[in-house]
């Protein structure tokens, strides 16, 4: 605020005439004070409630200098002056040239001017391109241990001429800051990850020239020494022995260093049970390349937990569960998961005991378990009490997991007015799952994809010769902005034996919320005085579409068809359609869907959590 001094002396007013004087020196002086108070804009400066930025010519760019520019980012403060507005008009044309310049247009025309009507200020900027800088060469040279390996080894040539082939900004490409950087660190990256973690960029130049429009690049590796992996150090073990690490361990003192083995390490003692988080790296010392020891940090789980959980399904209603878990079972290096549940069509509980990683041929570092499970179900008229123990063995990688084992399955059927058959089988189990999803709890982008077989022949157990085999697909597919599309694909098949000797968890029966909506759980199948029964010929195919209306928000419209049947000749699909709510939850994602059945012409409502893999 500007202050109001009053020159002069103090005024005399034993004098008339100079009372009357200093009299109208004061009211002089008041007429100001008031005329300062009444229009302050004469001495503060004008402020703005609000002003547009308009860049005309910028195309596809518009945005990129919109998003960074000064002025823009100010063009909503309630406090800007019109002297800052001036400034900034005066000093945009440069920071958009400074911008342009990182996208390949080093000489661009710009003028800006400053428009305003009334109390509504515009900034206007005119943007010529010109023609971009285009890439004339790049030059990548290599130095340290991979190119003194080049010269003995083929392996290490070819690993330089393929860096090479796949360096991003090759010649003829427009010029940008972002991909020059990109380049550099993929370049860096397909050493440091594999064999060279102390490599370096130890020289880059880019050489523009705008008048020729032309960029020619050069850039030095240096590999530095190759690394060998030593000895595991593990730190924050107190519960659990160190061979709970030492058992998931799938580097060799001696390997050659690499990141994907140290993520693989990192994953699997993640995926374990026995730890909150784990972190797995080495130090990169070029002095000291060979034997490096792996560093493991890691934070433990509890011993004990027991977990009480309720649920609600359109498919089986309200569900109580609860779950244990024991990671030091017996005190061994055993981990004990048991469960029990119930809802409205099934009683279970079981639990498997998850024994510490073998390394024997072929399975190096897999987990051997076994397991029992009971459970009674009564759906679609048709009560069944089920056995199953098994005895597998699982990989530890849960992008590409393997399974193998046994497994005996037992039941006892019984559909009113027909007499009760008594069903058992005992096959051997081979599963195969690829996942590559962005996300394995809320997945975006990415696909599963799974292989299931089994068989066993007749003898002791089997009354026939049994074999199945069960393909799976779900992929997910964002197609344009805030539009995604989610396929999902089954077929599945039981030879050899009849349905009547197939336990039922063999058998196939679909229908529900996360498999053909519109119908009910499992009420798809082979139809059997009354009930629906598994069969053994089974397809299923979902296309849904959803449109991102917020980030936590969507709306999605779907075609399921689907069924199961004795023998592909009684097969035939049956149809449901409908729309759906999606909301993003932090525990995964939630789906409200009304469908409508065509076989019964009758809508269905359907809730579900996460994604039907």
């Amino acid at each position: 605020m500007r202050s109001l001094q009053i020159p002069g002396r103090l005024a005399n007013f034993s004098n008339p005439t100079q009372h009357r004087s200093g009299i109208s020196r004061w009211l002089a002086v008041l007429a100001v004070v008031l005329t300062v108070v009444a229009h302050p804009s004469h001495l503060v400066a004008q402020t703005l409630s609000h002003y547009v930025v308009e860049i005309v010519g910028a195309g596809e760019l518009d945005s990129l200098l919109q998003g960074n520019l000064t002025i823009s980012r100010h063009a909503e403060d309630s406090d800007t002056a019109v002297e800052e507005l001036e400034r900034l008009v005066a000093i945009t044309p440069q920071q958009i040239k400074d911008l342009l310049a990182t996208e390949g247009y080093f000489s661009p025309r710009v003028s800006g001017n400053l428009e305003h009507s009334g109390n509504s200020y515009t900034a206007r900027f005119q943007v010529e391109l010109q023609a971009p800088v285009v890439v004339a060469s790049a030059d990548i040279r290599f130095s340290g241990d991979i190119a003194t390996r080049a010269r003995e080894e083929r392996r290490s040539e070819a690993r330089m001429d393929r860096l090479k082939r796949q360096w991003g900004l090759g010649p003829g490409q427009r010029f940008r800051q972002a991909e020059w950087t990109d380049s550099k660190n993929a370049l860096l990256k397909g050493l440091i990850n594999q064999d060279y973690p102390a490599a370096r960029i130890a020289d880059s130049e880019a050489r523009i020239d705008p008048t020729a429009r032309r960029a020619e690049l050069s850039v030095a590796v240096d590999s530095g020494p190759a690394f060998t992996f030593g000895d595991l150090q593990i730190n924050g073990l107190d519960r659990y022995p160190e061979r709970t690490v030492a058992g998931l361990n799938p580097i060799r003192p001696g390997d050659p260093y690499s990141q994907e083995k140290l993520n693989e390490l990192q994953s699997r003692l993640q995926n374990s049970g026995y730890f909150k988080s784990a972190f797995a790296a080495i130090d990169v010392d070029p002095e000291h390349p060979e034997r490096v020891p792996v560093r493991v940090d890691v934070t433990e789980n509890e011993r004990k937990r027991l977990s009480l959980g309720v649920g609600f399904s359109t498919d089986a209603g309200a569900r109580l569960q609860a779950r244990y878990l024991d990671r030091l079972f017996l005190g061994r290096d055993l981990r004990l998961e048991s469960n029990a549940k119930i809802d409205r069509q099934s009683r279970a509980f079981g639990g498997d005991v998850y024994f510490p990683p073998v390394y024997f041929p072929l399975v190096q570092g897999w987990i051997p378990s076994v397991g029992a499970h009971y459970e009674r179900t009564d759906i679609a008229n048709v009560v069944n009490d089920k056995l199953r123990s098994s005895a597998i063995l699982t990989s530890p990688d849960r992008i590409d997991e393997r399974a193998v084992g046994i497994s005996y399955l037992a039941d006892r059927q019984h559909i009113e007015g027909l007499p009760v058959n008594n069903r058992q089988a005992l096959v051997g189990l081979w599963n195969a799952t690829m996942r590559r999803l962005d996300n394995l709890l809320d997945p975006r982008r990415g696909y599963v994809a799974s292989l299931e077989l089994a068989a066993g022949p007749k003898g002791l157990v089997n009354q026939q010769n049994i074999a199945r085999a069960l393909g799976k697909g779900t992929a997910i597919y964002p197609f344009a902005r805030r539009w995604h599309a989610v396929f999902r694909g089954q077929v599945g098949q039981v030879f050899l034996a009849s349905r009547e000797n197939v336990p039922e968890d063999l058998l196939f029966r679909t229908g529900g919320d996360q498999t053909v909506r519109g119908y009910g759980y499992q009420t798809l199948g082979v139809a059997d005085n009354g009930a629906v029964v598994g069969g053994r010929a089974f397809a299923l195919a979902s296309a849904e579409v959803v449109y991102q209306v917020t980030p936590q928000w969507g709306a999605a419209l779907f075609h399921d068809a689907g069924n199961a049947a004795d023998t592909w000749r009684d097969f035939h699909f049956a149809h449901g359609t409908g729309v759906g709510a999606r909301w993003r939850s932090p525990i995964g994602p939630v789906n409200l869907d009304v469908a409508f059945a065509h076989e019964t012409r009758k809508p269905r409502l359907h809730f579900s959590l996460g994604y039907g893999f």
